[in-house]
């Protein structure tokens, strides 16, 4: 097994294994108000289901089977962090409707609009177009449509708030130089 495996088959145990904590981690406005800091970033590790956990990882996957993420342990974990901390923040600073949150889909939407700008650094057009007008589009869509399939199948509501502040640290993140070896 390729070593660019070993951490996405950790992080996805991880998210596994998190799970039955759920209402431990959950990002809950309230919560954090009264102390527990935690939950600003634990949000992003935990779902309202199965079937959002499967989603979540399917997205992650198909980033992680297509060559997307870096290889580097270091490198894909410090975005993942940096990501999910932006959209942690971006929810409790600029959406104080929001009461509480799960789920990767922030971190997710994300890495897709990371992958896409570093394939538009690498000259990678069609691929780069793929992804930014994929997840561009799809958020864009999701938020002026009643995406009632997947809140029916996650059980809540959808946050697309999250999903922007993932796309706009990765925004930030692509600012960066590009790690030399992915």
């Amino acid at each position: 097994m390729s070593q660019g495996y070993y951490f996405p088959l950790l992080f996805s145990a991880c998210l596994l294994l998190l799970q039955p904590w759920q209402e431990t981690l959950l990002f809950q406005r309230n919560l954090i108000d009264a102390g527990q800091v935690w939950r600003l970033w634990s949000g992003n590790l935990v779902h309202t289901n199965g079937w959002h956990l499967a989603l979540n990882l399917g997205g992650f996957w198909l980033l992680v089977g297509l060559h997307l993420t870096p290889t580097k342990s270091r490198t894909l974990f410090s975005q993942i962090l940096f990501i999910g901390t932006g959209v942690g923040l971006g929810l409790w600073f600029f959406s104080p409707q929001i009461a509480w949150y799960a789920g990767f889909s922030g971190i997710l939407y994300g890495l897709f609009m990371l992958s896409g700008i570093r394939c538009l650094q690498q000259r990678e057009w069609l691929l780069a177009a793929i992804l930014l007008i994929g997840i561009g589009g799809k958020t864009v869509w999701d938020w002026h449509t009643d995406s009632s399939i997947t809140a029916q199948w996650i059980e809540a509501p959808v946050i697309y708030a999250a999903h922007f502040y993932g796309m706009g640290c990765s925004l930030l993140l692509a600012l960066l130089p590009a790690p030399k070896t992915t």
